[in-house]
């Protein structure tokens, strides 16, 4: 093999080492989400985005791995397999980009409205399922504090700050628990999409020099089936 193949090989091990790292940290970030999620009581929506996350570091750390593995043996077949893969695995990062971009309208934010409707249903059926959120969050309802005037019940004191409303409007949160929930994971998520564009960016050049790697093991081939005829 000449020194381009042997530069391409080299750099398509570099790629994949450092894949390999950002799978890890992927893990290592899901797994904080998990437990941020037990720890403060707060399941909705964080537990599907923090499986997601694990989800996708474990996939790309296998592939990575198995590219390592293609690129070291110069397994023609191994290295087609690897640059399927890494396309396959582009696309889904774009869509879980695309979900955890759409507010509350679908993906991971999709349970958030639901998480959020059982908590209403709770509220009207007992005071105080929302306070932790309207304590911790400073937010009231689920959209608003117009929402107990819906339901004929008084604004409870966690919609006022340190739990003293002192029967004054303007000191009631305005914002309602959902958007203040969504903000706060969005803002959670916002590492995490900087990394995943990353990697989409730097899995797209490892997926070129994959083939790169392909082409020129199976051009080397011929050549060497030709010197043997």
């Amino acid at each position: 093999m000449g020194l381009g193949a042997t530069t391409v090989k080299h750099v398509l091990l570099l790629l994949n080492f450092v894949f390999s790292v950002l799978g890890l940290a992927l893990i290592a970030f899901g797994i904080f989400f998990l437990i941020s999620a037990a720890e403060n009581a707060v399941s909705i929506g964080k537990n599907v985005a923090g499986g997601l996350i694990i989800a996708l570091g474990v996939v790309i750390l296998i592939i990575a791995i198995f590219g390592c593995l293609a690129a070291i043996h110069e397994a023609p077949v191994r290295l087609l397999i690897y640059v399927g893969a890494v396309v396959l695995l582009i696309l889904a990062q774009l869509i879980f980009l695309g979900m955890s971009s759409h507010g509350t309208k679908d993906g991971i934010s999709g349970s958030i409205n639901e998480g959020f409707d059982r908590l209403w249903e709770s509220e009207r059926n007992q005071t105080g399922a929302l306070s932790y959120y309207e304590s911790w969050l400073q937010c009231c309802g689920v959209n608003s504090s117009e929402d107990y005037w819906i339901i004929h019940h008084g604004i409870p004191s966690s919609c006022c700050p340190e739990s003293k409303c002192m029967d004054t409007p303007s000191r009631v949160f305005k914002t309602g628990c959902k958007a203040a929930f969504v903000k706060y994971l969005d803002d959670k998520l916002l590492v995490f999409k900087i990394v995943c564009w990353l990697l989409v960016i730097g899995e797209a050049v490892g997926a070129v020099f994959g083939w790169l790697l392909y082409s020129s093991v199976k051009n080397q081939s011929r050549r060497n089936n030709a010197v043997w005829m």
